[in-house]
């Protein structure tokens, strides 16, 4: 609704009234009316669908619908337009009906000729304003709610939320995390010297060089007092730490000027990531980031130091420490061996029942090669790197629940072989899961035919949502396939499967993945 105009849509079957509702509302000043006039329910629909009226008038029998049936349409599609019901003398507990299913009001067809109906109109427009300035309250008390009144920042609740699903997504993806922990040094001098409005300014002021420097993808948040935190999605440790290094420089070489006042204010910043040994939880990164600030302050303020510094600067590593340490690699060793052994062993089986399974082992070989070599490109944790690995070895296992006939033949599929061969990457997971081996993998298993635009196989996942594991095997897979000769077709040049990759990269492939593995092509 403008200042002076309310639009207005009337739905009756007789053209007189809309005259005399015009009519009407001319004897009364202070408003102006731009009204318009249909005579059906499908009309009325049409018409409140393009969201340019402030209010209709339905008159309860129309001649192909209720006028309360097409308020019910109007409420169920969440036009958000009000509604007043006209209603024939004597038939009032239709009005009243109207108002339970929604209408803000009703008229007589006799009230609509008075002022009654300038009256209904005012009221109407009033609610609405009301109800409109209770949600512009609503979604500023919801903005108050995860933001520092002074800074504009995210406040700590907020920050942790965010924090916690960032930890989710990125141990579901295989992503690295990391966090920055900065304090302003000696900011109670600051207070102390030039008075609290001052150091107001510099807290501003501080954000504001720090959104400078970060991210559309990373989250600042005001942690506390002069403290600070961000988040850092698919960022190393050593990412966060080059980063960490250019805020302490710039806020050293900068100078917070008001009126009079001004001041040099160093930080001291700690750089957490979730590759850290003890990183569990959400709540580690932030414990990590704490400890490397404190050792920062420790050593004398203006100075970046990250968890891992803290652990090589440990002054003693005592016996216990030691043992444990030894025992957790020597148990890790054996358990990359078990799973090693129990590859190794699913694919002889797989020869025994499928004399074709050599092609799909050597596939899977080669697969797993070039995942290898696309994560170190991505530069990715060697942990992660292992899993895909090891997921690219069982990544066709379940087409052992295929029939030969299907697996051997030469030409195209036909759309009922080719919903059956879909189903190998369920198989798989199936067949495996049985082992409690392979946690980390079978989602890469699963997942491995899914597309980057939403297309793909099983479940029709999209973008981020897929695992990165399963992103980088299906390009791996791609290029081997494109690279091979089968039964079905003959092998492509180098050229042209990089190009193809090129060609269905946003589409079938992730960008950023194919990216990185033409850069491991070019390298060979």
């Amino acid at each position: 609704m403008s200042k002076d105009t309310i639009s207005i849509l009337v739905a009756d079957n007789n053209p007189p009234v809309f005259k005399n509702i015009k009519a009407t509302l001319r004897d009364y000043d202070g408003l102006n009316h731009n009204i318009e006039f249909v005579h059906s329910s499908k009309d009325t629909i049409e018409k409140a669908s393009g969201n340019k009226y402030d209010l209709i008038l339905i008159n309860q029998k129309l001649r192909d619908k209720s006028g309360i049936a097409i308020l019910q349409t109007i409420q169920k599609k969440k036009l958000g337009v009000p509604v007043i019901m006209i209603v024939a003398k004597g038939e009032e507990k239709l009005g009243v009906k109207a108002m339970e299913k929604g209408a803000c009001d009703y008229l007589t067809k006799q009230e609509v000729n008075t002022v009654a109906l300038n009256r209904a109109i005012r009221r109407v427009m009033q609610r609405r304003k009301l109800e409109n300035d209770i949600r512009d309250s609503l979604k500023k008390l919801e903005t108050l709610a995860i933001k520092d009144g002074l800074t504009g920042l995210y406040n700590q609740r907020h920050f942790r939320e965010v924090l916690k699903n960032e930890y989710k997504k990125s141990k579901r993806n295989l992503q690295p995390l990391s966090c920055i922990m900065l304090d302003l040094d000696y900011f109670k001098s600051v207070n102390d010297n030039h008075g609290h409005q001052f150091g107001d300014f510099v807290l501003v002021h501080s954000a504001q060089i720090l959104w400078l420097l970060v991210r559309d993808t990373d989250l600042v948040a005001r942690y506390g007092g002069e403290e600070f935190f961000i988040i850092l999605p698919n960022t190393n440790l050593n990412g966060a730490f080059i980063l960490a290094e250019r805020i302490r420089a710039a806020f050293a070489e900068h100078v917070f000027e008001k009126g009079d006042a001004s001041n040099i204010v160093t930080v001291s910043i700690g750089v957490s990531a979730s590759t850290d040994n003890n990183v569990v939880s959400a709540e580690e990164l932030i414990a990590n980031a704490d400890k490397s600030l404190y050792d920062a302050k420790h050593k004398g303020r203006n100075l970046v130091c990250a968890y891992d510094e803290n652990l090589a600067s440990s002054l003693i590593i005592n016996e216990e420490t030691k043992k444990i340490n030894n025992f957790n690699s020597r148990l890790e060793d054996i358990n990359k061996s078990i799973k090693s052994n129990c590859i190794e062993s699913t694919h002889g089986i797989l020869r025994e029942i499928e004399k074709g399974w050599d092609y799909i082992n050597e596939h899977s070989v080669r697969v797993s090669g070039y995942a290898e070599k696309l994560m170190r490109e991505m530069l990715l944790p060697e942990e992660d790197i292992h899993t895909v690995k090891r997921a690219a070895l069982l990544h066709d296992i379940g087409m052992v629940g295929v029939n030969s006939r299907i697996l051997k033949k030469k030409g195209k599929l036909t759309r009922k072989e080719y919903d059956v061969v879909k189903k190998h990457s369920n198989i798989g997971v199936k067949l495996m899961e049985k082992t409690r081996l392979f946690e980390k993998e079978l989602p890469i298993i699963l997942y491995h035919h899914e597309r980057f635009d939403g297309n793909g196989y099983p479940h029709r996942l999209k973008g981020d949502t897929i695992p990165v594991g399963a992103r980088i095997l299906a390009v791996a897979e791609a290029y081997d396939v494109m690279k091979s000769k089968v039964s079905y077709k003959k092998s492509i040049s180098n050229t042209a499967a990089v190009t193809e990759l090129k060609n269905c990269s946003g589409t079938q492939f992730d960008p950023d993945v194919v990216d990185a593995f033409v850069r491991v092509i070019e390298k060979t």
